[in-house]
């Protein structure tokens, strides 16, 4: 009996730690990992990462506030869409940063 709880929590354990492997990103954990809290980093979500007809879309970041703990928080940055900046090269807040999967963009 004690052996079979054992095997029973060791395999829960290495479940657990599965999930947490695969467990994707928000924008203010991608942020809060990257230096200066990511101001002048490009960020892109994985649907525009993985979407070729969106190819060269990403915003650069300008202004991060973080709160408590880097998994909320608010930023700006100026958008960039198939390679043609947005609004004229003015930030505008960066929008879905805890719904949609974030990843730092590497040209």
């Amino acid at each position: 009996m004690f052996f079979t709880r054992t095997l029973l929590s060791e395999a829960a354990s290495e479940v657990a730690a599965a999930t947490k492997s695969k467990a994707s990103n928000n924008l203010y954990q991608v942020l809060g990992s990257l230096p200066q809290n990511g101001v002048g980093a490009r960020v892109a979500p994985s649907k525009y990462i993985n979407n070729p007809t969106l190819k060269d879309s990403y915003y650069e970041v300008t202004k991060v506030n973080l709160k408590e703990g880097t998994t909320h928080g608010r930023a700006w940055g100026v958008q960039i869409l198939k390679g043609r900046t947005l609004q004229d090269g003015k930030p505008v807040e960066i929008r879905g940063g805890l719904k949609l999967k974030w990843k730092e963009y590497k040209a």
